[in-house]
């Protein structure tokens, strides 16, 4: 593998997952911008927050490292679209209104589910479970489904919204449908189809896909109104030691 010139990557402390370390859907997003196409990043280490990290090309995607410390991977990825139907705005907004309480929450600061975040700080997308084929699931499994609607300050200078938020929006409804506490994001492919503008009233769903071992896979999905694919995710989920702390 052949290195090329190295550029530079910073997370703001906002844009946490556990506390002491990057949401890994907005960090992977965040590289992957970097790259064209459907991208595979690894997460090889909790990302650090306000720290300068060199982003590394290389001839098959891209490296991360906080010093000599690799924290992502990333490599151009081959992803086909999924076989599903949304189920709509008016489900989603529905379903959207359970929001997990703060106690019940794993981690409740998250930047894209946490609710201890205001929502004028955090996406604040709390996902909820929808029963296989009944009156508001068309998919014959059972999934996850959330509202959202991006504000404008997630617009990137072109006036759409900004392809990390939208890698960080499909993050964690993937944990959320799999139900399996603790875990963490191991790797996320994601291809995003075509990016929306702030203020439209999105439909975010994730369904299981399996597991071996440790290993939880998972799949998410981003539609507009129109009930049009904007984005899609495969996601493997690493299950950890139940005391292990989610802090880092």
């Amino acid at each position: 593998m052949t290195s090329h010139r190295s550029e530079t990557l910073w997370v703001d402390s906002r844009f946490n997952g556990p506390v002491a370390s990057g949401n890994g859907g907005y960090c992977s997003g965040l590289a992957a911008r970097r790259l064209e196409g459907a991208v595979e990043v690894t997460l090889r280490a909790p990302v650090p927050l306000n720290q300068e990290m060199a982003f590394v090309r290389t001839d098959d995607g891209a490296r991360v490292l906080a010093g000599d410390r690799l924290i992502m991977s990333l490599t151009r990825a081959q992803l086909q679209p999924p076989a599903i139907r949304s189920p709509g705005p008016a489900v989603a907004e529905r379903y959207s209104r359970y929001v997990r309480n703060v106690e019940d929450h794993a981690l409740p600061t998250c930047f894209v589910c946490g609710p201890a975040r205001g929502s004028d700080d955090g996406l604040r997308i709390a996902p909820a479970h929808l029963a296989a084929s009944s009156e508001d699931n068309p998919n014959p499994f059972s999934l996850c489904i959330a509202a959202w609607s991006p504000r404008a300050e997630l617009a990137d200078n072109d006036g759409l919204t900004a392809s990390e938020f939208l890698w960080a929006a499909l993050d964690c409804p993937g944990a959320f449908a799999l139900n399996e506490e603790p875990i963490l994001l191991g790797r996320m492919s994601m291809l995003i189809l075509d990016r929306p503008p702030p203020g439209n009233q999105l439909v975010i769903v994730a369904w299981t896909a399996g597991a071996d071992g440790r290993k939880h896979y998972a799949r998410t999905a981003l539609f507009n109104e129109q009930n049009d694919l904007l984005a899609f995710s495969e996601q493997t989920w690493i299950k950890i030691a139940r005391h292990a702390h989610l802090d880092t």
